[in-house]
């Protein structure tokens, strides 16, 4: 990519909507660097604050129960890790969290902030370190000190923010932690974003107060905006959006914004429909299991309950060397591309690579040196083992929420091909499938007797039909009559006849007529 994306190079931004499902895309000029995926269905997500009531505290596991407003009940560990360097000033025994499980009572209020989302029957993961964030700066109320974010590498610049947060917290309680973005903003825009901040975790504070019911205290913006933030950097020219509500909420989000935010566009009407097609193959792609190497290998990618399994294989790729030599260059492609898919895919928690077997130890160190830097590159931190005596390597990677495949299908039926998974996920599209079906039948074109292909439709349909080049190519055979017929009721289905027989169409497992 040229540059990295743990440096934030996205240039562009891509959202669509699809049967009440949000998907986000971002990207580094034509690299596809992250795909997300919303659903309109209550959930919880990273980042919402919310008021509990302790269940049950269970100290011989370390854990604590708290039942949430939404049915299921959050996960909260007694001994917490989030924002170490935040709490470690403080060793007085009332704060030490070895000591919580003495002070909580089951059916006490207890205000707690999701990090971990839902997934299946697991209820969400929680901390009582509760934070509020912006694209430059962190506000961690029940901390203390100034942290910088590991990205910033300037002296000059870790310096000037840490003085400027000291300079801020003489006066005020909790910690701050300055995100990437703030390294290349002016002093004027963070103290406006650190009051910002601020004044919101006063209003949290008063809020939590006024009652204690169980209830969502505040809730983090949904998709498409967080999106934005997560992804806002200065890098980054321009948002394309494809419908009218998503753009609308987005248009008033950027005119309040106070910096300067990239061009947001509008995908017009006619064009939505190849736009989300893009989306669909992009889907179809994640959720196969297969994926090809540049040299012939490929990778098979299997979630299961407990782990991701990725296994590595040669296939068509012979090299010009040795056996070895053939099997060290696959490893290497692999070790490049896996980063790419644990991305994309939102793969987490524990991963383990079977690489090809290597003779050499310091072909199996190239590897993963190789492995590591891309991981590296990609701004994903990770835990790494080395090569075990089998060939393997183990990694470890903090799960915040469902994978794009869970996320898509939370039943995990998994039966299905990932191409009739994303049919059904973006719904059944009457040209893709008209052109698919069209496509496929041209061998038969070259047969000796005629035929007669009739096509009825509706209006958006057929017009989308007529300006696509498959579609005229197979009018123009010789020996074929193709006509198209204008249905009335523009919420009707669409037919193929051939020699005035209905053809059935398969499209996600359903036919259509």
């Amino acid at each position: 990519m040229g540059a990295q994306y743990g440096f934030a190079v996205i240039t562009d931004i891509r959202i669509s909507n699809v049967r009440g499902r949000c998907w986000g895309a971002a990207f580094a000029g034509p690299n596809l660097l992250e795909l997300l995926v919303e659903s309109d269905q209550a959930s919880y997500r990273v980042g919402d604050i919310l008021m509990g009531k302790i269940e049950r505290v269970l100290p011989g596991l370390g854990c604590v129960f708290v039942a949430l407003e939404l049915g299921h009940s959050g996960f909260l560990p007694i001994d917490e890790t989030r924002y170490s360097e935040l709490f470690a000033l403080d060793a007085s025994p009332t704060a030490d969290d070895r000591n919580l499980s003495h002070a909580l009572h089951v059916g006490s209020p207890i205000l707690v902030q999701v990090v971990r989302a839902q997934e299946g029957d697991k209820g969400p993961r929680l901390s009582r370190r509760v934070s509020l964030t912006s694209p430059l700066v962190v506000y961690v109320p029940s901390g203390q000190g100034v942290s910088v974010s590991h990205k910033i590498k300037d002296p000059a610049t870790r310096e000037r923010l840490i003085d400027l947060g000291r300079a801020f917290l003489k006066g005020h309680a909790g910690a701050l932690v300055f995100r990437t973005l703030a390294g290349r903003t002016t002093d004027t825009e963070l103290i406006q974003a650190v009051h910002g901040l601020s004044d919101q975790g006063l209003s949290l504070v008063a809020r939590s107060k006024r009652s204690q019911t169980i209830r969502c205290v505040e809730a983090t913006p949904r998709a498409p905006l967080r999106w934005l933030a997560e992804w806002q950097n200065p890098n980054l020219t321009s948002v394309t959006v494809d419908n009218d509500v998503d753009f609308n909420r987005m248009h008033d989000y950027l005119k309040s914004a106070p910096y300067e935010m990239p061009l947001l566009c509008r995908v017009q009407a006619d064009t939505a429909q190849v736009y989300q097609r893009d989306f669909q193959a992009q889907v179809e792609r994640l959720l196969d299991r297969r994926v090809p190497l540049p040299s012939g290998g490929y990778l098979v990618i299997d979630e299961t309950e407990a782990l991701v399994a990725i296994d590595v294989n040669t296939g068509s790729f012979v090299g010009g060397g040795t056996g070895e030599r053939s099997y060290f260059q696959t490893n290497l492609e692999a070790a490049l591309v896996i980063p790419d898919e644990l991305r994309l895919r939102q793969l987490a928690g524990m991963i383990v690579i079977d690489f090809i077997d290597l003779v050499r130890h310091e072909d199996q160190q190239l590897v993963r040196d190789q492995l590591v830097q891309a991981l590296t590159n990609h701004g994903m931190r990770c835990v790494v083992s080395e090569f075990s005596r089998l060939g393997l390597i183990e990694l470890s990677r903090t799960k915040l929420g469902p994978s794009l495949k869970r996320a898509i299908d939370p039943k995990r039926s998994g039966g299905d091909s990932a191409k009739a998974s994303a049919q059904r996920l973006f719904g059944i599209n009457a040209v893709t499938h008209i052109q698919d079906w069209l496509g496929g039948f041209q061998q038969e074109l070259n047969m000796s007797h005629d035929l007669v292909i009739e096509v009825s439709a509706n209006a958006d349909t057929l017009r989308q039909l007529v300006d696509d080049p498959i579609f005229l190519q197979v009018s123009g055979k010789s020996g074929v009559s193709l006509s198209v017929h204008l249905q009335a009721n523009p919420f009707m289905g669409f037919e193929i006849k051939v020699n005035g027989q209905p053809v059935a169409l398969s499209v996600g497992g359903n036919e259509v007529v």
